[in-house]
C-alpha cells in the first residue's frame, strides 16, 4: 500500500518546562527583546499522563496535578521567546535556542549542521558559563535563578549573533559557539537544555531561505508569450 503523500504533516515535539499555579493556569510570555525569561506554565486543560515527564525517572506522573514542575511535550509551533526547552539526542533543534546546560561534563553539545551548511562533520558548542547550574526543571523554575538575556534584532548572518546574559551582577557575552540553530541536529549528547531565542520567521534558517531561482534565460521568458 503506497502512503499517501498529501496528507498533513506531523508535528515535531520537543520537552518545555512546564508547571501550574493553583487553580487558574496563565501562560507567560517574553518579549523578544530585553525582557525577565519566564517558565511556561501548564495549557488550561490537563496535559496526558504520557506526555509528563520528570528529571527523575521513579516520579508518578499522577503528581502533575501538584503543580510540580516537569517537562511536557510540545509542538515546535508553540514554542515563544523565553521558553525553556530540552532536547534528546538525534532531535532536530526546534528553534534558534540558547544553551544553559547539557548532558557532558564539561557542558558541551555537538550537532549536525548539514542543513544549514552542507557539512556532515559534527561541531562542537558550549554552554553560557552562568546558566550551567540550570540542569533540572526545579532549577529552571526556582524565583532565585533569574537572569536577563538582552538580544538584538534578528540577523541573516549565519555566524554573528548580538546578545548577552546578566546574571548576579555580570554580564556574560553570548557567540554563535553558545546557540544552537533551528534546523541542526544534535549528535552524541543526551540532552540539551536552553531558552529559545528566536523562533518562526525570527530564526536564521528562515530568514536566509527564498523561493528557487528560475534558470530560464531573459530571451526565453520573452519569446515564451509570443510564442
Amino acid at each position: 500500500m503506497n502512503p499517501n503523500l498529501m496528507q498533513r504533516k506531523s508535528k515535531t515535539f520537543v520537552k518545555g518546562v512546564m508547571r501550574t499555579y493553583g487553580r487558574h493556569i496563565k501562560k507567560m510570555k517574553t518579549k523578544p527583546h530585553k525582557e525577565e525569561l519566564a517558565i511556561v506554565p501548564s495549557p488550561s486543560n490537563e496535559p496526558g499522563l504520557h506526555e509528563i515527564e520528570y528529571d527523575e525517572a521513579h516520579e508518578n506522573p499522577i503528581s502533575a496535578s501538584e503543580g510540580r514542575p516537569h517537562w511536557k511535550k510540545l509542538a515546535w509551533e508553540d514554542l515563544a521567546v523565553g521558553d525553556f526547552v530540552k532536547v534528546l539526542e538525534n532531535e532536530s533543534i526546534p528553534a534558534d535556542i540558547l544553551i544553559c546546560a547539557t548532558s557532558e561534563d564539561e557542558n558541551v553539545a555537538f550537532v549536525e549542521t548539514k542543513n544549514l551548511d552542507g557539512e556532515t562533520n559534527l561541531k562542537s558548542r558550549n554552554a553560557v558559563p552562568a546558566l550551567t547550574h540550570l540542569r533540572t526543571t526545579k532549577d529552571c523554575a526556582s524565583s532565585h535563578n533569574t537572569f536577563r538575556v538582552e538580544a538584538g534584532r534578528p540577523d541573516t548572518n549565519m555566524y554573528r549573533i548580538n546578545a548577552s546574559v546578566r546574571a548576579g551582577g555580570d554580564v556574560f557575552p553570548v557567540d554563535m559557539h553558545m546557540v544552537l540553530l533551528r534546523g541542526t541536529v544534535l549528535k552524541n549528547t543526551k540532552w540539551v537544555i536552553g531558552v529559545v531565542l528566536y523562533t518562526g520567521e525570527d530564526t536564521k534558517i528562515v530568514m536566509n531561505s527564498g523561493g528557487t531561482p528560475s534558470k530560464r534565460s531573459k530571451v526565453e521568458r520573452q519569446m515564451n508569450p509570443q510564442v
